[in-house]
């Protein structure tokens, strides 16, 4: 398994920033469906989420940790699906500031 990592800064207290992420996470479900399949979502507490699904046939896992300054999101995919880790990188990177917004 191939492992990814990116890290989005924002200026909200941690709690908007969780609110945020978790309004964002049912809209992202929405404009998806269909394009990805298996979807699970596991909230904490303290508000940081486990994550797994399955797009192009690609699963995909990980987790988002929420902080006072910066969301990071770590995780693993196949290395059949390491050629497109930067685009995913990137696009995962562009939703949070998105969420943000």
């Amino acid at each position: 398994m191939a492992k990814f990592n990116i890290a989005v800064d924002h200026e909200l207290t941690r709690q908007d920033a969780v609110l945020k992420l978790r309004t964002f996470s049912d809209s992202l479900r929405n404009e998806v469906h269909g394009h990805v399949s298996e979807v699970e979502e596991q909230w904490d507490e303290d508000g940081n989420l486990s994550f797994s699904f399955r797009a192009l046939g690609f699963k995909v896992s990980g987790q988002m940790v929420t902080c006072e300054t910066q969301v990071t999101v770590v995780g693993t995919l196949p290395f059949a699906a390491l050629p497109f880790r930067g685009a995913i990188e990137s696009q995962v990177a562009q939703k949070l500031k998105e969420a943000f917004g």
